[in-house]
């Protein structure tokens, strides 16, 4: 670590190193003077089919532990051990600031106690809203409200979340906003870079193309977005729908399309956050028709490369991206008759799509790296830092 002795400190804690936060990170480190040093509970995840771009990372990282998530017995040893390296790593670094990106680990509320106890800035970043509809338990809700009212400030990507942290006991006055939704100048150019006609010529594809991107889970209408697919699919013959990740629905989705003869649903598996701009410059729309959601970092993907969207109210990106008829259509979660009317309107009108994918570009442009940098640096109280310092080479402390 390379932070000298009186130098303002930020310690970040996240739970995965996802690809698309890396961008944000370095700049958040070359903001603070390369004084940012982040620790990752785990480095993998069995829901996640990253690949850990070491090379990327421009700050000094680590992970606090291995990451098990099964059998229970294993989980709870990581679970203490990442809570023990975490606060070994604060009595060591002693940072200003510690920004922690969720609530739910023995390692986070190490850090809510540490900062309590030293009198740090402690920030937290949010993404979930009231409408999503996973489960809470009473005492889940009440460990959150208790993290949320306590923090010094929320670090939201949007307004459902911003409007969730006040519900929690969030003080307006320490709410900031960070957004956030991958290095959208690198997918905008990468995207750029593909002739479309000639991919899906070459691949045998339709000349329209729906995307779904995501993990094949109940949690994400994958059967509502099939059911409406259906309805299209016998009306616009040069209609194709791409299905881009795995989970535990991918068998039973293929059975669907076999049973109902949708030749033309093409099931890619899941593919490195790099190949993504390639499929979004292939798409005509990408739908996330989700029954839960906390954000929807792939509508944002999907605008920085052009791509209009069609996505479910419940989800967090909808508030701040959808504009109805400009950028894109919110649905009713699950229902499949109004996710194929918006899908038809999309595809048939020409104009319309061009028109949606001009308004696209700028509004992804809003949650850069840039962007989130400065919104962290705020939730962590603005500490000096060196912003003209260039970024070093990696510096890897695991």
């Amino acid at each position: 670590m390379k932070g000298q002795k009186g130098d303002t400190r930020i310690a970040l804690l996240a739970p995965l190193p996802g690809p698309y936060y890396i961008a944000a990170w370095n700049e958040l480190n070359r903001l603070t003077g390369e004084n940012l040093a982040v620790r990752f509970l785990s480095l993998s995840n069995t829901r996640r089919h990253w690949r850990v771009p070491v090379e990327e990372m421009r700050f000094d990282w680590a992970a606090l532990a291995k990451g098990s998530q099964r059998p229970l017995l294993k989980w709870l040893l990581d679970q203490c051990r990442a809570g023990a390296a975490m606060l070994a790593f604060l009595v060591r670094w002693q940072p200003k600031a510690v920004i922690c990106g969720g609530y739910d680990s023995l390692a986070a509320w190490t850090a809510f106690l540490w900062c309590k106890l030293f009198q740090r800035r402690l920030a937290l970043c949010l993404d979930s809203h009231a409408s999503d509809a996973r489960p809470r338990s009473r005492l889940r809700l009440y460990l959150k409200q208790v993290f949320v009212s306590r923090c010094d400030s929320v670090a939201v990507l949007g307004n459902a979340a911003r409007a969730y942290a006040i519900q929690l006991g969030a003080k307006e006055s320490g709410i900031v906003r960070a957004p956030y939704g991958g290095d959208t100048a690198l997918f905008a150019r990468e995207a750029e870079k593909v002739d479309a006609t000639a991919e899906k010529r070459l691949r045998g594809w339709p000349a329209k193309l729906i995307l779904y991107s995501g993990r094949l889970a109940p949690e994400k209408g994958i059967f509502a977005l099939l059911e409406a697919f259906k309805r299209v699919s016998e009306t616009l013959l040069d209609a194709g729908l791409l299905l881009v990740g795995d989970g535990p629905l991918r068998r039973d989705a293929e059975r669907y399309c076999q049973e109902n003869s949708l030749d033309r649903a093409f099931f890619c598996g899941p593919q490195p956050y790099e190949r993504m701009p390639y499929f979004y410059a292939l798409a005509d729309v990408l739908v996330l028709p989700s029954l839960s959601e906390p954000y929807g970092y792939v509508v944002i993907e999907a605008f920085a490369c052009g791509v209009p969207a069609i996505v479910s109210r419940i989800a967090g990106a909808a508030a701040d991206l959808i504009v109805e008829g400009q950028t894109g259509y919110c649905i009713t979660p699950g229902d499949a008759e109004e996710l194929a009317l918006k899908i038809a309107i999309v595809l048939q009108d020409g104009e319309l799509r061009k028109r949606m994918s001009e308004n696209c570009r700028p509004k992804a442009r809003e949650f850069g790296p840039q962007e989130c940098a400065a919104g962290l640096l705020a939730a962590a109280g603005k500490p000096g830092f060196s912003g003209s310092r260039p970024t070093s080479a990696p510096r890897l402390a695991h």
